[in-house]
């Protein structure tokens, strides 16, 4: 009977070690890909935010020449300049791709709004929408409220404590209105 119960503490204590062992593998497995995914969708949020601005600062370029806003480097609405704001849309549309696969649902709506404030910007810099000053500012500052709204989601899917810096509360900045 001695040797029975020792049989069978061996055995209760190798499956418990099994057990225990595959739990804690199983742990670790998610918790890399956890971070893995992370990762990913980090640098994926990274180049859809630097993209999105490359598109915006083309369209506040051209909408110079429009005379819509103010600014101290236009861009001619020259063939070229088409040409680096349709690149610039481009590698918007690209950097949007992952997000569909990566992004959760909020973050993916906040991207979706996002999009549709930058094309807005787009139809106006392009002239085809009919423009002027008022149109562009209420659609800049749209831009801005969607820009915002894309990092809180993306910043929450991430777990990153804290809020989204604030931006400057207008522009042009007052030393250059010398406000």
């Amino acid at each position: 009977m001695n040797q029975l119960s020792t049989v069978i503490g061996v055995i209760l204590g190798a499956a418990l070690s099994y057990v225990v062992g595959m739990l804690n593998e199983r742990t670790r497995w998610r918790r890399e890909q956890g971070a893995r995914w992370d990762a990913s969708l980090l640098q994926a949020y990274s180049d859809y935010g630097q993209a999105i601005k490359e598109c915006v600062l083309a369209y506040r370029r051209l909408a110079v020449q429009q005379g819509l806003i103010d600014d101290p480097t236009p861009m001619e609405p020259s063939n070229d300049a088409l040409a680096e704001a349709a690149l610039a849309e481009l590698r918007r549309a690209a950097t949007t791709e992952p997000l569909r696969l990566l992004a959760d649902p909020a973050t993916a709506a906040a991207v979706r709004a996002l999009n549709d404030t930058v094309w807005h910007l787009e139809w106006i810099a392009r002239g085809r929408l009919t423009g002027e000053a008022a149109a562009w500012g209420q659609a800049f500052s749209a831009y801005r409220a969607a820009r915002r709204t894309f990092y809180e989601k993306a910043r929450a899917s991430l777990r990153v404590p804290g809020e989204v810096i604030p931006e400057r509360a207008s522009w042009p900045p007052s030393w250059r209105t010398g406000g």
